[in-house]
């Protein structure tokens, strides 16, 4: 660096005196454009002179890879040291912006480790690297992983130039654990394997790694066969490679999440298909096809590589992770299929059709499209509590005409669904489909309902079984802190909602209390993709994984700005700064008595926030209410029918700014007045209290989460008759038509979906359970539905026209009700 630096100032100065340098020598060479051209060489010569190391490895590189004759060669090893041979010792700084997916596999193999290591600190770990070529991973993985704490590493190629170079890398670190073997992949054989095979218990492999090796392999499937067979049942397969998609998906990047990000377009796949073939590199997706065939994937993510001309020229490459077939996967089993009501999983063939059960009506099958290659769902048997008692067993599709309950079987001994190979199950399997494409990302960071009312009213006890939308995340955290319940079912058809649920209990598990505060509370993190791919991946569904690690920049400024919520805060901020009253609404939620606060809102605030210009803009502005707050143009409809925009907007700003703190507990509309939390004013599972409470006991308070990516009619199908207690349904029955005062007409054949939601509700719960939901009017229309269906209607609280008290924190809504099924 300092020989570089010298170097440029050099030909500055030369660059700053050009002129009385070029009339000193001109005074010798008796040509002014002579010395000039002279000078002039000079200051490049030495500027280059400061990139001398740089440019003559690329021209060493260039000479190897484009010019230099690689002579007849008929054998893999011939090619590989011929064309290795004058480049091995500056490989690692010529393919350092290459081969970009290696670091990333690296983190999250050695974050994955960590968690089996914590898991069974006895477990033998043995680590082989095939192709590993210069030893770079190894170098690098101790940076994540020690490599101390591994009992025996073998980096493994067939380029002796390339393992010539590991060996020295290897003795200079004193690693006496670490093992260069020079060998065909297709038939590896560790040095402390005997001549037969396996020794024992102690020859297997618990971690294999191939970095951009697997597409030069002119064996893969043997290849592949191979590792399967020697990777323990437990062990990891992490993979970072070159891919061009095919044309058509597979089955399995449904389950695996990554059918958007995997598929290339025609000139991507053609051109970097022959251009590495080439160099014997086999790009051919059959490759990829056949490992997430042979393994199960734990995750998956798929990235571009613009190193050269960055939106032009993008290398695609992918990173997954994988295990054996053969690990024990009853737990998820148990979560998903007893607990939760869901088989879905996908075939490993094409060929495998569903079969469903004679004996009941294939219209009763709950409608998720998701295709032929997918196991769809079953109904519980009607004798829910005796089924659930019994062992799990799987029937395959010749036995499934003597079930009673619905079961489509596709393979079921082998699970392809990523879901199931992960360290905890909350997570519920679901198929990636094109509707859950349509949300785009998050419409909620986070939840606009009062968990404080709300466990004053549910009065959970550890036996219930609850069903909540997932939102935000924070009611249901609030209601396993408090009450502990057995189940907590959180459904919401945005897939987004679910990453973020994931999020939040993955931080739970994985952070501590400041770091998870950081994200939160603050709402921002430097080192935010540090966090993701080293404390927080294991605990991550594949689908959650690639979704974060697209938006890590959601973290840089201000997490709950981003989003379609985030569009309704900084309207919000933007509206208030342009009204100069931002200074007021600062002091106001930092106001440490109510009677300071009540003063800011009625000089400062309210006049202008309630003004009849702002209330046009925002709150009579259909856009506005629906992008950026949520509120549909039938949830509108419902409160203009008791009162108006203006009114409705005093109702529920007035009470909450003259009988709440929001400095002090409000953490509601301090988030949305500052866009970011305060540990005086936050959710509780932001507390130090109720995060210590959810993390003890190795996080066991969170296994009561199953969430749900799909409508909550669907999910309450699968669970079967009788198995919730408690179902908390928000705002949502406000979104529906009004089909009591504008039916159908006569003759159509369409249905009213919220009394088939009804229903479906009073089959779900048990009798005597409860149906909770909050509503934009103080009487909705639906009440009556709810009376024909066989529930008595309460209202638990209703907010009064021009009344100064709240229901309340939140005070959106107008009325809070109780449903109990009879």
């Amino acid at each position: 660096m300092a020989t570089k630096a010298l170097s440029l100032g050099a030909a500055g100065a030369l660059a700053l005196y050009f002129r009385p340098l070029r009339d000193h020598l001109t005074t010798y060479t008796q040509h002014p454009s002579a010395s000039a051209w002279l000078l002039g060489s000079a200051i490049v010569l030495v500027a280059i002179s400061a990139y001398a190391s740089q440019l003559l490895i690329a021209v060493q590189f260039a000479w190897s890879c484009f010019f230099a004759p690689l002579g007849k060669n008929a054998s893999q090893q011939g090619r590989l040291d011929r064309f290795y041979q004058g480049q091995a010792a500056i490989y690692d700084k010529t393919r350092a912006k290459l081969l970009r997916g290696r670091t990333t596999m690296l983190k999250l193999s050695a974050a994955h480790l960590k968690e089996q290591r914590r898991r069974n600190p006895n477990k033998r770990l043995v680590w082989l690297d095939i192709g590993g070529g210069t030893g770079w991973n190894v170098e690098e993985m101790d940076k994540y992983f020690p490599i101390r704490d591994f009992d025996a590493v073998y980096v493994l190629d067939l380029c002796g130039p390339l393992l010539e170079v590991s060996r020295k890398r290897f003795e200079a670190r004193g690693w006496k654990k670490v093992h260069c073997l020079l060998q065909d992949a297709t038939h590896f054989v560790l040095p402390e394997w005997d001549h037969t095979g396996l020794d024992g218990e102690t020859g297997g492999l618990d971690f294999v790694t191939m970095s951009y090796s697997l597409s030069m392999m002119p064996d893969h499937l043997n290849l592949l066969d191979r590792v399967d067979r020697f990777l323990n049942p437990s062990g990891l397969f992490a993979v970072a490679d070159f891919y061009v998609s095919a044309r058509e998906t597979t089955s399995v990047a449904g389950v695996i999440g990554d059918v958007a990000s995997r598929q290339c377009s025609y000139w991507t796949r053609l051109f970097w298909l022959h251009w590495f073939e080439l160099d014997h590199v086999d790009l051919h997706p059959s490759r990829r096809q056949y490992l997430e065939h042979r393994f199960a994937t734990i995750k998956s993510y798929n990235a571009r590589n613009g190193f050269i001309l960055p939106g032009l020229i993008s290398i695609p490459y992918y990173v997954s992770l994988h295990t054996s077939r053969r690990i024990d996967t009853s737990q998820a089993n148990q979560a998903y299929e007893v607990d939760a009501g869901n088989t879905i999983s996908a075939s490993p063939s094409p060929l495998l059709m569903p079969t469903v059960s004679r004996q009941n009506s294939t219209a009763d099958i709950p409608d998720l499209a998701l295709g032929l290659s997918a196991a769809l769902s079953r109904t519980r048997s009607r004798s829910s509590a005796a089924a659930t008692k019994r062992p799990l067993k799987r029937t395959n599709s010749r036995s499934s005409e003597q079930s009673d309950s619905f079961r489509i079987d596709i393979a079921p001994e082998l699970q392809l669904s990523s879901f199931h190979y992960g360290f905890r199950h909350h997570r519920v399997p679901f198929i990636d489909d094109p509707v859950h494409r349509e949300f785009r990302d998050c419409l909620y960071h986070f939840a606009w309902e009062d968990p404080r009312v709300d466990v004053q009213h549910l009065k959970l006890t550890k036996d219930d079984a609850v069903m909540c939308i997932t939102s935000g995340g924070e009611n249901a955290m609030h209601y396993a802190i408090h009450s502990q319940p057995r189940r907590i079912h959180t459904v919401d058809m945005n897939p987004c909602q679910g990453h973020l649920m994931e999020l939040k209990l993955a931080g739970i598990m994985a952070l501590e209390y400041e770091e998870y505060w950081q994200l939160f509370g603050e709402g921002k993190h430097p080192n935010f993709r540090d966090l993701l791919d080293n404390k927080l991946s294991p605990f991550l569904t594949s689908h959650a994984y690639q979704y974060w690690r697209s938006r890590e920049h959601y973290f840089d400024v201000n997490f709950y700005m981003r989003g379609y919520s985030g569009h309704a805060l900084r309207l919000a901020r933007w509206a208030l700064f342009f009204a100069g009253v931002a200074k007021s609404t600062a002091k106001m939620c930092a106001a440490k008595d109510i009677v300071e606060q009540r003063r800011l809102w009625n000089t400062k605030i309210r006049p202008v926030l309630l003004s009849g210009v702002l209330t046009k803009i925002f709150f009579a502005n259909p856009m506005f209410m629906w992008n950026a707050l949520g509120v549909p143009m039938n949830q509108a409809k419902v409160f203009l029918k008791e009162t108006s925009v203006s009114q409705f907007a005093a109702d529920t700003f007035d009470p909450v700014a003259l009988n709440t703190s929001i400095a002090q507990d409000n953490y509601f509309y301090q988030l949305c007045l500052q866009g970011k939390y305060t540990k005086d004013s936050c959710p509780e599972f932001l507390t130090r209290k109720g995060f210590e409470a959810l993390k003890k006991n190795n996080a066991a308070a969170l296994d009561c989460f199953r969430l749900h990516t799909d409508s909550i009619n669907n999910v309450m199908r699968r669970l079967g008759p009788d198995s919730l207690t408690v179902a908390i349904i928000m705002d949502l029955q406000d979104w529906f038509d009004n089909t009591v005062e504008d039916p159908p007409a006569p003759g159509l054949s369409k249905k009213c979906e919220l009394t088939s939601t009804i229903r479906t509700l009073h089959t779900a719960l048990k009798p005597g359970g409860r149906v909770f939901f909050r509503s934009a009017g103080q009487e909705p229309w639906y009440l009556e539905l709810y009376r024909r269906e066989g529930f008595k209607v309460e209202c638990v609280h209703k907010r009064p026209i021009g009344g100064k008290e709240p229901i309340d924190r939140v005070n959106m809504y107008a009325s809070f009700y109780k449903c109990t099924k009879l």
